[in-house]
């Protein structure tokens, strides 16, 4: 793998550092039934939900995944407040969010107050996903 130099400095490696990602050319979210699911994909032998899509099952390495939805809701597992950040504003909040189809993704929260075990809906624009309390959708 090689790596790269960036105009500010920064170093980076190849851009496909996890080879079995599945190729970027579909969104990570889509609007679907009045609510934002998450694209990503399930290995049809095992089960095992991944998100982005990947190639290979994580677990097994089964290389059967297909294309699977998950949300538009769940539950808040643990989340922690960012206040110092050198590639955005400050504060902001992020944590982890258990879907019922069992996977569990790391997230942007917006909006609040929170708790532990809290019900929760993703939410998007065009550009990108993130999640609010259920109660203030």
């Amino acid at each position: 793998m090689t790596d790269q130099m960036y105009p500010d400095g920064e170093r980076s490696f190849a851009a496909n550092a996890i080879q079995d990602l599945a190729p970027a050319d579909k969104p990570a979210h889509i609007f679907r039934q009045g609510g934002v699911f998450l694209v990503g994909a399930r290995s049809t032998s095992s089960g095992v939900p991944v998100f982005p899509p990947r190639r290979t099952c994580p677990e097994t390495g089964a290389t059967d995944m297909e294309t699977a939805l998950f949300g538009p809701g769940g539950t808040l597992y643990a989340f922690s407040t960012v206040h110092v950040s050198a590639r955005q504003d400050t504060p902001y909040t992020i944590g982890y969010v258990d879907l019922p189809e069992g996977l569990r993704v790391l997230a942007q929260l917006r909006g609040g107050p929170w708790a532990c075990d809290q019900p929760v809906l993703l939410r998007g624009d065009d550009m990108s996903w993130w999640v609010e309390p259920e109660a203030a959708a």
